[in-house]
């Protein structure tokens, strides 16, 4: 809202009191219309200032009582106009009034504001030019040139007086900002100076005629001011402190002065002074003398880069075209003369500054020749200067080539804006701008650019260029696939939006193409075919990140560009007969959501088909993609029902029916991005409702359907809010609860109480209950979850929340002070929320507002932080630990703040100044207690020997190793069932507690300093502020002793985000002494640094620990706009010492300034700063590599790994590394020009000696380097630069072969790629090749051999597949490959260099009968080598993979020798060669279809059966990984399935399938010496003969088994041994769980139990593996659904359907199984957080949902006794007309998982049949039996819950103190409730 300053309001209600008493008596009308002006005025409301405004204007042009009255009022709003704000709507709306007004109204009101103006000018020069008043009058003559045309022609009248101003307040802001210590005053002059500057630039630019002839007039007045104004000008040019925007506008003030003072010399002035070297003497003479005017000096070795970009960014802005094409010289003018300098100036620029201002000068340039070409059409001089062949264009091109991929984003759009203006430049000197598609420069670039490096970012901004001028046809022409090429490279999201972009111009320059061509269909289909094509098969197809990315970016443009292939969408993914694919479904649905967020499906109307959702889909599809296993088809599913062009479409019934449908199925969620993407998609459905709510309204008035939907609307909130509450009860799961609350407090903000049209209002719907379900959310782990809660709670009415009364927040308060002394971290966050909610009420202990009852709350927690915590903590820390730790109180400190305005006028300064005194001191104090600990060497653990003596048979006071039963009734004791003296543990056998002690209470000390910082206000003392300098300086002296002598990394890194904030604060501090602490600290860090004293506490191990955060903090909140000098001097002092020369001892110094300028290169706020020191710092780490010190090489090597990601970025994978996180040796050496002779000079001198046999020197530093080579790559676009050839490095990469270091050789075949040109590949391949000797007698060592050999392997790698060249290059090293042959036999006798030839002749395809000849000679004699031989591995195993690739390339059946040798391969002891031949056997027998190829039938054949059963059964093969691939062959061999097995040479007798699964269990109960991939497969093989087994006479094998299964699906398992016992089961689900032969008998319910386990396991695929069992055992239930079923609804399936299979033969034994999975809840793992010490939580299922479990299993408890009497009632089959997918509940009634609305009730929406209670069939006795008794066990533990709560204890003591025992009673009384409830139903008479 904005409003005026109350000055403002005061001197205009002044002006027009005066006016109105002149105008007194003369009627009403005017007293009312004054009133009505003085409101308008003085109200703060915008919209209210417009309505009056209308009304005022209306009565003034009603206004009939004379001219007079009227020019009264218009003077008024004039008044009323120049002092308002800028950008306040009052004042463009006093612009539109006043342009409307009759044209000699408007000429009057011209002479005011002519006035006006005048007489506030002259007021400020006689009140002495105030500072505040003059910025404000700049302001307001701004404000008359834009756009206002009154207020133009105001200015144009004076504007000679208005220059005067002007240029004098330039002057006085100039001389306050130079004179000015503080940096941000500094800054806030220079700013008002910028605009006074550009306000008169601007003036200056439009009344130049008018100005020049009132210098001429007066050249004393206005023409002295202006030569004071450039004098100024240059000042600031010429002057580094000033602030770059400053400088730029300065810079154009210059050539506006040079031409209204002198325009006849203009050009040789500037010449002159800004172009000296271009300056001719015989111009000088009609030159006055220039020292007389003023001295300049604006030339290039003057100034700076950035003063001088500023000045030539200056004349090509101010200059218009004949200026700056005035030939002053043969063929020189200023445009082409800037061009130069900034070519040489290029190399000279390193800061980002330059460089951003360089580009955007360029840019600048290419549009004044755009221009000046189009202006000069016909000059043919002109058009030869920019030939697209001539120098300047093709430097222009080469500076695109380097910059196009810039870390600067203004750079790199710059970049593009220059290639677009180069092509237009192109297009109007060759005169092709109506034929540019035949333009042969053009289609060179196009092919050039295509041709480059596909992750490079810039090419895609330039293409798009490129598209426009030339068209997509041309494109097409040269790349025809090139939609379908660019969707692998959809993955990225950083090339994504790049080519998102650029295909969109494709695709809509094809489209009008084709339009123009012809409107047909075939037209369409052919664009449909280019573009869209692509898109859906990668929509099938692609990854999860390809999708994403194409459903973001490229999908809304398609449907934009032709919303007709909509159809055409729909009709390719749905053109199926069968069953959509998941890929099919999720693309299907994703197009319909995209289509209907572009508005192009519409409403449906009232005739459109019910099963059919928008005529589009099925209704029965849609509800399929809701409940689909995979995440992302359910939310585009949701999104497709949320989501509307227009927000006020109302939502029907049907789609609030799925979204319920939908919610009560994901809420339990595991995933982060899932909920955060759910809860967005509701509040778009959630505003939705409330903005339709409006319309709806207003046709609920009339005889419309709208109240129909109004009712839809308020039932849909009451289920959803129901069924969120339900969500969050206790035993709810971690990710349910967080989702509910999330959704909760979304409600609660889209409909706010306060509002009083609002459709819904959550506070109305919570109950008392849900009110202690929300209190009992405070305790939760997550503080997230705490915090929802927190602001549900404080939305509730006091009344509906029950704390009206003193008593009940004094009992808050009690049980926060209990809670501060808990060692539980979430307690004290507990107890912090506990004083939130006292705060909130501000009526605690009769205070007023919130200020108060928030100091009272400190005072008392100070109070008992000082008497408790700290004085135990001084006399035994590690008892003090244990039992009441100091961080609590400082951590309800904070929290209570955060709700404290403390800058508020209520805010007792007096008493807050006392305890922010106090808290200063105790957290001094603090600090002082647990630094012994943290500043240790080992702080980790570390616990002093005088502690140790005094810690014996110390208790702990909230946790112990033993199992405890805790009662919380008293405040420090512990109370344990058996022996008293068992609850005693000693804790110095737990540093843990005393590590989390101090390192929670530096953490809690540091933010809350910090927070003090930030919130409260610092001053001097005979302030009001509530810090005093002296207190700042104290706090930042305890920031210093905590960062630069703390170890432990925990406590300096929070103390760090601390320190952030008050070194934020004090670097914009207004006051002197304080703004200037952090370069006081900087220089004292910095002496001590460079003291290099052995004595000093800094500590240089642990990366020097907290000293880069201390420096890093200093430099990262110095504010940009003061030119960071700090960080400017800092860092060249640390670079100079960084690459100080070495020494003989050890330097400290060296050590910190390393491992602190790592530290600044990785800050991400210091990115663009620390550009300029990229190169230092490079040559710093690569030298470091040199020392002989380990600590300096150690930091080096961390420096340049921080470099290479600031460089190249980081490497997300490692992939080919040529073509991502890489660059062209272009740009590289480009940006840091040094770094070319400086990796040139230490490549020449660390291989100078490479060649000598006699030496073994290992460079340093020709790792990093070849590290750095190997990410340059040459680019065929970017030309040859002589003095940055990348082929200089060749010489010394290829003389790294001869290495005797391995990783050299490796890494200089690495490096070798990139630095080959593609014309230049044939060439280096053939000499490396020669380089090879012709026979081991040539060989002078084997060394060189492997490191050419590697290299070849490097050259090979990088050649395109589709390279045209490449069937020459292959023909060429064939012919060099078969004198060379010897290597790769045994007359070699280096295994190593054998195996890399090898690979060699695999990638040529050579298949010579020589190479067979080896390649089988070896794999049949493999006792040659000793296998303790170097390299023998990796040549049998590269000879392995070549002859499995010759017996796929076979066309002929095996012969006996290649069966020889296979099996030979299968029996080899070197086990990579088995491996190898068993990936493959694998890999060919488990593809989808299958190929007929010899080698698949030889795999299945007898000899490859029998060795594998030999592996399998007698445990031949010992190597596990060869186990794992074996027992993985054996199920996918025929002969396998055929029993019995008759192996006479293996198995005495016949095998059944009985004795391999009896074989299996034996393997698999023996699996301590397995891992578990070994264990894995086993028990996957095993699955494969259950059914064979299952179907044989004897099953007791198969009952082992079972057990077996039991144990591998607990939740100590890995979850690949869950998820292959749920494979398992999906796989025999027809003998396992449905049993139709009934041969488990009651067995077969252990096997339902381990699905009903695997249901809620923690992995997502273990669920969804589980969830297919229902497709297969009750297909009805399904209702023709894929199998793939949510495993939320599949849970509540399978339970039907194992009713329905089974309950008829085993009735109790169903029933149970179903009680036995209510007594599954475990109540163990609610107890065991009062037992686990703090870092061993042990195995924890975070998705397994207590409540909603037992809710689920009671619900099908009573389908299951509904059913028994229905059958008693002879209704047989009654069951089966229970909920299947198709009939579940949507609208109001029983979802699965969803709970009762009360726990004291069991659910009431239990079937309406039940209402006889006729006796069940056979076996109700026992069942009522079971059941009673299971009410009876649970009745005594509940009892014996209760009688554990203390008799006087208050319920909210029962909640918060008594936290696990509370939930353990809930969930107890919970089941209770249910079970009696359902007893009661069918049994009770």
């Amino acid at each position: 809202m904005a409003k005026m300053s109350e000055k403002q309001s005061v001197e205009i209600w002044t002006t027009f009191k005066d006016m109105l008493l002149g105008h007194q008596g003369e009627g009403g009308n005017q007293t009312n219309l004054n009133l009505m002006i003085l409101e308008m005025i003085e109200t703060r409301d915008a919209s209210k200032q417009m309505q009056l405004l209308k009304k005022v204007v209306a009565k003034i042009k009603e206004e009939t009582e004379g001219e007079s009255s009227q020019l009264l009022y218009l003077n008024s709003l004039v008044n009323v106009y120049l002092l308002c704000d800028k950008k306040q709507p009052l004042k463009k709306a006093l612009i539109s009034v006043l342009m409307s007004l009759a044209n000699p109204q408007r000429m009057q009101v011209t002479t005011f504001v002519n006035e006006q103006v005048l007489e506030m000018l002259n007021n400020s020069k006689h009140t002495g030019w105030k500072t505040e008043g003059l910025k404000r009058h700049v302001n307001m003559i701004s404000g008359l040139m834009d756009n206002f045309q009154i207020g133009e022609d105001a200015v144009h009248s004076m504007v000679d007086k208005l220059v005067v101003f002007l240029s004098e307040t330039c002057h006085i802001f100039i001389k306050q900002a130079r004179e000015t210590q503080t940096p941000v005053l500094q800054t806030s002059w220079m700013q008002a100076a910028l605009f006074s500057v550009q306000t008169l630039n601007k003036m200056c630019q439009k009344y130049q005629e008018d100005i020049r002839r009132a210098v001429q007039e007066k050249p004393n007045g206005i023409g002295q001011n202006l030569t004071e104004l450039l004098n100024i000008a240059c000042e600031v040019i010429q002057t580094e402190t000033y602030i770059l925007d400053l400088k730029t506008a300065c810079a154009m003030t210059m050539p506006i002065c040079l031409r209204l003072l002198y325009l006849d010399i203009v050009i040789p002035l500037i010449v002159k002074n800004v172009f000296p070297s271009r300056y001719d003497s015989s111009m000088s003479d009609s030159l006055p003398k220039l020292e007389s005017v003023c001295s300049m000096e604006l030339d290039s070795k003057s100034l700076t880069p950035t003063s001088y970009l500023c000045v030539c960014n200056g004349i090509l802005a101010m200059l218009n075209s004949n200026d700056l094409m005035h030939e002053y010289g043969p063929g020189a003018c200023l445009l082409t003369d800037v061009l130069d300098e900034m070519t040489q100036l290029t190399y000279r620029l390193q800061t980002t500054t330059d460089r951003l201002i360089n580009s955007r000068t360029l840019l600048l340039w290419s549009n004044k020749a755009r221009k000046m070409l189009t202006e000069h059409a016909d000059d043919s001089h002109i058009h030869f200067k920019f030939s697209s062949d001539g120098p300047i264009i093709q430097w222009l091109l080469n500076h695109v080539w380097t910059h196009w991929e810039d870390p600067i984003d203004a750079i790199r759009q710059q970049t593009r804006s220059l290639f677009e203006s180069i092509l237009h430049i192109h297009l109007l000197q060759s005169k092709e701008c109506s034929d540019p598609k035949n333009s042969k420069f053009l289609e060179d670039l196009l092919v050039c650019l295509l041709a480059t490096n596909s992750h490079s970012k810039g090419r895609y901004g330039c293409l798009s260029c490129l598209v426009e001028v030339v068209g997509a046809s041309k494109v097409l022409q040269c790349e025809p696939e090139i939609c379908h090429n660019l969707m692998p490279f959809m993955t990225e999201l950083g090339l994504a939006t790049y080519i998102s972009e650029f295909l969109e111009r494709c695709f809509n320059s094809h489209f009008k193409e084709l339009i123009k061509l012809s409107n047909s269909a075939e037209s369409e289909n052919m664009w449909n075919k280019s573009w869209v094509d692509p898109v859906v098969s990668c929509l099938c197809t692609g990854t999860t990140e390809q999708k994403t990315h194409i459903v973001e970016y490229i999908l809304p443009k398609l449907l934009k560009c032709n919303s007709k292939c909509l159809k055409y969408l729909i009709a390719q993914l749905s053109a199926t007969d069968s069953v959509l694919t998941a890929s099919q479904l999720g693309a299907l649905i994703t197009c319909l959501k995209r289509a209907r967020v572009m508005g192009l499906i519409k409403q449906s109307t009232g005739c459109s088909d019910v099963n059919k959702w928008k005529d589009i889909v099925a209704v029965k599809l849609l509800k399929h993609a809701l409940c689909h296993t995979n995440d992302q088809i359910r939310l585009d599913a949701l999104g497709l029902l949320c989501e509307n062009v227009k927000r006020t479409a109302y939502v029907q019934k049907s789609d609030l029916d799925l979204i319920y449908f939908f919610m009560s199925l994901n809420l339990n969620n595991q995933s982060p991005a899932f909920r955060q993407n759910m809860s967005s998609l509701l509040k778009k459905l959630l505003i939705r409702l409330q903005e339709s709510n409006q319309l709806l309204v207003r046709k609920s008035g009339k005889k419309t359907e709208g109240h129909f939907h109004l009712h839809d609307y308020k039932m849909f909130l009451k289920q959803l809010s129901s069924l969120l509450f339900d969500s969050i009860k206790p035993g709810s799961a971690f990710a349910l609860r967080t989702t509910a609350l999330s959704l909760l407090s979304l409600v609660n903000s889209i409909f706010p109480p306060a509002s009083d049209d609002s459709l819904f209002l959550l506070v109305n719907e919570i109950t008392s209950e849900e009110v202690d379900i929300l209190l009992f959310c405070l305790t939760d782990t997550f503080e997230a979850n705490k915090t929802e809660a927190f602001n549900l709670l404080s939305a509730i009415p006091e009344e509906q929340f029950g704390f009206q009364s003193e008593s009940t927040l004094i009992a808050l308060k009690n049980i926060g002070m209990k809670l501060i002394s808990s060692s539980k971290p979430q307690d004290s966050t507990t107890a912090a929320f506990l004083f939130r909610l006292i705060v909130k009420q501000a009526r605690f202990r009769f205070h007023t507002n919130k200020e108060q009852c928030g100091l009272h709350l400190v005072k008392e927690i100070l109070q008992h932080l000082v008497q408790n915590d700290v004085k135990n903590a001084r006399i035994n820390l590690l008892h003090s630990a244990a039992t009441s730790p100091m961080y609590p109180a400082l951590h309800c400190i904070r929290y209570i703040l955060a709700d404290i305005d403390l800058r508020s006028s209520t805010c007792d300064r007096a008493g807050w100044q006392k305890v922010w005194q106090d808290v200063i001191e105790i957290c001094l104090e603090i600090v002082s207690i647990v630094s012994p600990i943290i500043s240790h060497s080992s702080p980790e653990g570390h616990v002093p020997d005088d502690m140790q003596t005094e810690a014996v048979d110390i208790p702990l006071k909230d946790e112990s190793y033993i199992e405890l039963e805790v009662d919380l009734s008293t405040d420090t004791s512990l109370k344990a069932n058996g022996n008293v003296s068992k609850s005693k543990k000693t804790v110095k056998l737990m540093p843990e507690y005393l590590t989390v002690c101090c390192w929670r209470s530096i953490k809690e000390v540091s933010l809350l300093l910090g927070q003090l910082c930030e919130t409260a206000s610092i001053g001097c003392e005979c302030d009001q502020a509530l810090f005093t300098v002296d207190q700042v300086k104290t706090i930042g002296h305890c920031f210093t002793k905590l960062l630069l002598e703390s170890v432990h990394r925990g406590a300096f890194e929070i103390a760090y985000a601390g320190f952030v904030k008050l070194c934020h604060i004090l670097w914009r501090n207004p006051l002197s002494s304080l703004c200037s602490l952090p370069f006081e600290w900087m220089e004292d860090i910095l002496l001590q640094i460079q003291a290099n004293s052995s004595t000093s506490p800094l500590c240089s191990t642990r990366r020097s620990a907290g000293i880069p955060f201390y420096i890093q903090a200093i430099v990262a909140t110095e504010p940009k706009e003061c030119g960071q000098k700090c960080f400017q001097w800092v860092i060249k002092e640390l670079l100079n010492l960084a690459l100080g020369n070495g020494s003989t001892e050890i330097s400290n110094a060296k050590v910190h300034s390393i491992n602190i300028l790592r530290s600044l290169y990785r800050e991400t706020k210091l990115s663009e700063a620390v550009h300029p020191y990229v190169e230092d710092g490079l040559k710093a780490a690569i030298l470091g590599f040199a020392s002989k010190f380990w600590a300096v090489r150690n930091s080096s090597t961390l420096l340049f790994s921080a470099l290479m990601n600031r460089i190249f970025g980081v490497k997300r994978n490692k992939e080919d590394q040529h073509k991502k996180n890489c660059m062209t040796g272009r740009i590289f050496f480009h940006r840091f020009p040094k770094m070319f002779p400086f990796i040139k000079e230490q490549l020449d001198i660390a291989t100078k000696d490479m060649r000598s046999q006699s030496s073994r020197h290992l460079h340093p530093s020709l790792y990093p380097i070849l590290m750095v080579l190997g990410r340059l790559f040459p680019s065929v676009i970017e030309g040859n630069d002589t003095s940055l050839d990348l082929t200089d490095f060749l010489p010394y990469v290829l003389r790294c072969a001869h290495s005797p270091v391995a990783k050299t050789r490796i890494m200089a075949s690495r490096a070798l790629a990139p630095l080959v040109f593609k014309d230049q590949v044939q060439r280096i391949l053939v000499q490396l090749f020669e380089s090879l000797p012709f026979t081991q007698a040539e060989v002078r060592s084997q060394n060189f051999v492997h490191g050419v050999l590697l290299q070849i392997v490097g050259m090979l790698k990088i050649i395109d597949e589709n390279c045209k060249e490449l069937p020459a290059i292959k023909e060429n090293l064939i012919s060099q490959f078969t004198n060379k042959n010897w290597i790769m036999t045994r007359e070699n006798r280096c295994l190593v260099t054998r195996a890399a030839f090898l690979e060699i002749t695999h990638w040529l395809g050579v298949d010579s009968q020589e190479m067979q000849s080896v390649v089988k000679s070896e794999v049949l004699d493999q006792s040659f080598y000793p296998l303790c031989t170097p390299g023998v591995y990796e040549l049998y195993a590269q000879l392995a993979h070549i002859f499995i690739a010759m017996l796929e390339a076979k066309n002929r059946p095996f012969n006996s020798e290649d069966r020889q040798i296979i099996l030979k391969l299968l029996q080899s002891p070197i086990y990579d060669i088995c491996l190898c031949l068993l990936k493959k056997m694998v890999e060919t027998l488990s593809a989808g279809e299958p190929t007929s190829s010899f080698f698949e039938e030889f795999c299945q054949s007898e000899e490859i059966f029998t060795e594998i059963v030999l592996m399998v059964v007698r445990r031949k093969e010992l190597h596990q990984e060869c186990l794992v691939q074996a027992y993985t062959l054996l199920p996918l061999l025929k002969s396998s399935k055929i029993f019995p097995w008759n192996l006479p040479k293996i198995l005495l007798n016949p095998f059944e399938a009985t004795d391999l699964l009896h074989h299996f269990n034996g393997v698999l109960h023996a699996n301590q010496s397995f891992r578990e991939e070994v264990f894995c497969a086993v028990l996957s093989a095993s699955g494969y003969v259950i059914d064979t087994v299952y179907n044989s006479t004897n099953v007791g094998t198969l009952l082992n088994w079972i057990d077996i299964l039991e144990e591998s699906c607990s939740i100590e398992k890995c979850s690949d041994v869950r998820l292959t016992c749920a494979c398992i089961i999906e796989q025999n689900a027809e003998c396992l769980l449905k049993d139709s032969k009934k041969a488990l008998g009651s067995d077969v319910f252990r096997v339902w139990t381990i699905a009903v386990k695997l249901f809620q396991d923690d992995e997502s695929t273990v669920r969804n593996v589980i969830s297919k069992i229902v497709s297969q055992v009750s297909p009805n239930l399904c209702n023709g659904m894929t199998h793939d079923i949510q495993s939320t609804l599949a849970l509540s399936l399978s339970m039907e359907a194992m009713i329905i299979l089974h309950q008829r033969e085993y009735q109790v034994a169903c029933f149970r199984t179903l009680l036995s999975w209510i007594q599954m809840v475990d109540d163990e793992d609610i107890k065991s957080e009062s037992k686990v010490r703090l870092f061993d939580r042990g195995e924890m299922n975070p998705y397994k949902d207590s409540s909603s479990f037992v809710v689920l299993v009671c619900k099908h408890l009573k389908t299951f006794l509904l059913s028994s009497k229905l059958r008693g009632t002879d209704c047989v089959g009654g069951l089966n007309k229970e909920s299947t997918f198709e009939t579940l509940p949507l609208e109001g009634g029983t979802v699965p998982n969803q709970k009762p609305t009360n726990h004291q009730e069991c659910d009431q929406t239990a079937d309406t049949q039940s209402t006889n209670h006729s006796l069940p069939l056979d076996g109700s006795t026992e069942t009522s039996s079971i059941l009673l008794q299971e009410c009876d066990r649970l009745k005594i533990e509940l009892d014996a819950l209760d009688q554990k709560r203390q008799t006087n204890a208050t319920e909210y003591d029962q909640q918060f103190l008594c936290t696990n025992n509370y939930l353990h009673h809930w969930i107890v009384h919970h089941k209770l409730n249910s079970l009696q409830a359902i007893y009661n139903e069918y049994f009770y008479y």
